[in-house]
C-alpha cells in the first residue's frame, strides 16, 4: 500500500467519525418551565384526583388505579393495617426518586417527614366495589443548599394495608402558549372571555411512563423516532387549522434530542435510568422578536410510542 493510498484511508475514516459525531443526538437538559405561561395542572391532566408538577415531570394517581395496581381486596379492619412507622418507612423517597427530583428541579433537594393518616379509597360505581384503606404519608420537600422552595412543596405518597409502596403514575409534559386572533363577539361564548383581545391556546403533550420502558423489546432508530413525532405534530396543527381557523401558525422541525430519566434502584442498589426521545419544533415567526417563541417538545419512547397531542383552550373554564 502506497502512501497515497493510506492517506486516502486515513481521511475517509476521519470524514466518517466526524459525520458520526455530528449526526449523534444531544442530550436533552432544559427541565424548567414557566408556570405562569402553562394551562393547570387540572387541564392538563383532567382525571386524577391527586397531580403535581415538577419540571417536565407529572406525578399523580388516578381514580380507580387501586385495581389496576392489583389492589383488590376484601374491605381491611383497622386493626388489621400495618403499623404508621412502617408505612411512613415504605414511602421515604429512595435515591432514584430523589435523582429525578434534584433533575427535574435543576437542584439537589432533600426530604422530611411532615404527617401520615388513613384515607378510604374505592372504586365508587362498580357493583364489586370494596374499599380500601390506605396510608397517605406526606413529605415535604427543601432545597439542600437553602432558597426559595417552588411548589409543590408537599409530596404525597400511598402505601396499602401490607405496607406496600404504591408508586405514582408519572407522566411527561410539555406545553407552549399561542394568542389566537381576536375572536368575533359570540353570546353562546362563557362570558368571562367573551371580552378577550386574544384568547389563549396551549398545545400539550403527555406521555405516560412505565416500568417496562426501561428495557423497551424494541428500539426505533432515531430517523424513525423523528418520522413519527411530525406526523402526530403535523395533525395536531391541522386540528389547529381546521377548529380555530388558525392558518397563521406555522411551525418548523427544531432538532432531535435524549432524555434520561433517574427510574428505580436495582438488587445491587444502583440506579436504573428510562430514556425517551425529545422531538422538538417552534412556531414561525414572520416579524423578528427580541425573544425567539419558546420551543414544543413531543416525547417519544425508545419503542415509538409517541405522546398524546391535544389542544388546550382557556376559553373552555368554567
Amino acid at each position: 500500500m502506497n502512501l497515497k493510498c493510506l492517506l486516502l484511508m486515513l481521511t475517509f475514516i476521519a470524514v466518517g467519525e466526524a459525520a458520526a459525531v455530528a449526526q449523534a443526538p444531544t442530550e436533552f437538559k432544559d427541565w424548567k418551565m414557566n408556570s405562569e405561561q402553562m394551562p393547570r395542572l387540572t387541564e392538563i391532566d383532567r382525571n386524577s384526583i391527586y397531580v403535581i408538577r415538577m419540571g417536565h415531570l407529572l406525578l399523580t394517581y388516578e381514580p380507580g388505579d387501586w385495581k389496576r395496581r392489583g389492589l383488590k381486596q376484601k374491605p381491611v379492619q383497622l386493626e388489621s393495617m400495618v403499623r404508621v412507622g412502617k408505612a411512613v418507612t415504605a414511602s421515604e423517597p429512595d435515591a432514584a426518586f430523589l435523582a429525578l427530583v434534584n433533575q427535574q428541579l435543576e437542584q439537589k433537594q432533600t426530604f422530611q417527614f411532615q404527617k401520615a393518616n388513613l384515607a378510604q379509597w374505592g372504586a365508587s360505581g362498580d357493583e364489586d366495589q370494596t374499599e380500601s384503606f390506605l396510608w397517605e404519608v406526606v413529605w415535604k420537600r427543601f432545597p439542600v443548599y437553602g432558597g426559595l422552595v417552588e411548589e409543590p412543596e408537599l409530596i404525597k405518597a400511598l402505601v396499602d394495608s401490607r405496607g406496600s409502596l404504591i408508586p405514582h403514575d408519572r407522566y411527561l409534559i410539555d406545553t407552549v402558549p399561542l394568542l389566537l386572533p381576536k375572536p368575533e363577539f359570540d353570546p353562546d361564548q362563557n362570558p368571562r372571555y367573551r371580552e378577550t383581545e386574544r384568547p389563549r391556546i396551549w398545545p400539550c403533550a403527555k406521555l405516560k411512563l412505565e416500568a417496562a420502558d426501561v428495557e423497551p423489546q424494541k428500539k426505533l432508530s432515531p430517523s424513525e423516532i423523528e418520522k413519527r413525532a411530525r406526523q402526530t405534530f403535523d395533525k395536531m396543527v391541522e386540528r389547529l387549522h381546521g377548529i380555530y381557523k388558525a392558518e397563521s401558525f406555522q411551525f418548523q422541525f427544531v432538532n432531535l434530542q435524549r432524555a434520561r430519566l433517574p427510574w428505580r434502584l436495582n438488587a445491587e442498589g444502583q440506579i436504573e435510568s428510562l430514556y425517551v426521545w425529545a422531538v422538538q419544533f417552534q412556531e414561525v415567526r414572520t416579524k423578528r422578536l427580541k425573544t425567539p417563541p419558546e420551543l414544543f417538545t413531543v416525547w417519544v419512547k425508545e419503542d415509538g410510542t409517541v405522546a398524546d397531542l391535544r389542544l388546550i383552550d382557556e376559553r373552555d373554564r368554567n
